[in-house]
């Protein structure tokens, strides 16, 4: 597809990083109680890292995140942040100075990981221009904020922040790492790299020189994954993973013009969104009818409704990525409030007065990616969603490494209360709730590049834990009955 085709129909297209070419009551009460400033002591807490104490956490149906059956009457026990033994209560040696701590008979997971969660995101701002829309975004510093404690509130202990401003992102990751802030632990990117302007978001680039001039840029400010973006082609997203991998850092892509088969060869490490909009990703002669639609919100369904899953183009897809071992996280979540964009479950979604206000405002007042949508387009969409359900499935039985996004803070999508309900579409697609609690923990490691050190609940990790009432295998919407979390052996 010509660059100037995209560009032109992207400037008339409102969007937002990744998605545009671009209920629980106890959840509600655990979130406001993190949102209470933390006191001087707790932050000295963090600065000085983990706990110089022994627990062991009994009484509990163990579920360790790596696929096997849970393990009733269990015990798991930790010194100072780290798990130092975890199994059956009957075979663990717990040291006689331990603090006990009673899991009344709750299922203790490893915290969760959302693979996709924009930390430093503000409001979408639109200003006219003599050739269509100016695209930018400002900063929320408070948004920051609020979002790692709600994300922290929900159970997530890691994120992998896919895109933001370098700096800025950097900065938050270090004061979360000091015990500054509150939040989980975080994985970022800098700015997207991209040939389509973004005030405040990416860094346009035109040549290869350009993106491996910006890879060593952000490099240097200490990002730690590298994002490439729609609208480059598979000579520049090859650049970009390219001066990525020399400098030992890992790369990311949501591909539009270079399809996930060209991205898995060119050896990316992940690709973002189960919707990629690549053109050549559909029949040939769906291709003209998906690019019409490119200047209007309705392209947002219109691949997918034009997608045929039984295609050599998707077959092959899904062949490279499981080759190449390529982590792909879905975002349903993100899509699926598109699709429902007119229910008002979504736009009145209770759990909306946590969430960054300015943010809320800017998606009632100018921004959402159903922008314009008639009652016809609601229909077309959500006619067209079983597909998202269908591919992800495909994608899972084929081997594809599935991680847990969200892409909070986009459109409705709550930090930490739409991770939840990504796992609930998960199981939605046919997936067993079992297999979503190990995409949603050690495959989320996975992608942050992190499964050395967290993920899993056994010998050597991270304490990294969340403590939930009712059995998430029986039910995955049980991962929102939080009793407790536990980052880094502190709860």
């Amino acid at each position: 597809m010509p660059y100037d085709r995209v560009c032109a129909a992207k400037a008339n297209v409102p969007h937002v990083p990744e998605v545009a070419v671009i209920r629980s009551i106890h959840i509600l009460f655990s979130s406001l109680l993190l949102l209470i400033p933390a006191s001087p002591s707790a932050a000295q807490r963090g600065a000085a890292g983990p706990p110089q104490t022994v627990e062991v956490i009994e009484n509990i149906t163990l579920i360790d995140g790596r696929g096997g059956p849970p393990v009733a009457d269990a015990a798991v026990v930790v010194r100072d942040g780290r798990i130092v033994a975890a199994g059956p209560r009957a075979t663990i040696d717990a040291p006689a100075d331990a603090r006990r701590v009673d899991g009344h008979g709750g299922f203790l997971v490893p915290g969760f990981i959302d693979a996709h969660a924009h930390i430093a995101l503000g409001p979408l701002r639109l200003t006219p221009t003599d050739s269509g829309v100016s695209l930018g975004m400002d900063p929320d510093p408070d948004g920051s904020r609020i979002t790692l404690r709600l994300l922290l509130a929900n159970g997530i202990t890691t994120i992998r922040d896919p895109g933001g401003p370098a700096e800025r992102t950097v900065a938050l990751r270090d004061s979360v790492a000091a015990g500054q802030l509150v939040g989980p632990r975080m994985v970022v990117a800098g700015e997207i790299i991209d040939r389509t302007p973004f005030a405040g978001l990416t860094t346009t680039v035109t040549t290869a020189d350009d993106v491996r001039a910006e890879v060593r840029r952000q490099a240097e400010i200490g990002v730690d994954i590298i994002k490439l973006y729609h609208a480059l082609t598979p000579e520049l997203t090859g650049a970009g993973i390219d001066e990525a991998h020399r400098l030992g850092l890992p790369a990311i892509t949501h591909p539009m013009l270079t399809t996930w088969t060209e991205a898995a060869a060119l050896g990316v490490d992940g690709i973002v969104h189960i919707l990629g909009w690549s053109p050549r990703m559909l029949p040939e002669g769906k291709r003209d009818e998906f690019l019409a639609m490119l200047g209007s919100t309705q392209f947002m369904y219109g691949w997918l409704e034009l997608a045929d899953l039984d295609s050599p183009e998707i077959r092959n897809a899904i062949t490279a990525l499981v080759e190449h071992d390529v982590i792909l996280d879905p975002t349903l979540v993100v899509f699926e409030r598109a699709v429902r964009g007119d229910d008002v479950a979504i736009t009145g979604n209770a759990a909306l007065v946590l969430a960054p206000p300015a943010l809320v405002a800017n998606w009632r007042s100018s921004f959402r990616f159903d922008l314009g949508w008639s009652a016809d387009d609601y229909r077309r969409a959500r006619e067209a969603w079983p597909k998202a359900l269908s591919l992800t499935k495909r994608l899972f039985d084929a081997g594809v490494i599935l991680a847990a996004g969200t892409d909070a803070n986009n459109p409705w999508i709550v930090p930490g209360e739409s991770f939840h309900r990504e796992l609930e579409l998960l199981v939605d697609a046919g997936i067993s709730p079992l297999d979503v609690l190990t995409i949603a923990t050690r495959n989320g490691a996975m992608a942050a590049g992190l499964l050395d050190d967290t993920g899993t609940i056994e010998p050597g990790k991270r304490a990294d834990l969340v403590l939930l009432r009712d059995d998430p295998v029986a039910a995955i919407s049980a991962t929102r009955s939080i009793v407790w979390v536990m980052k880094h052996g502190t709860r």
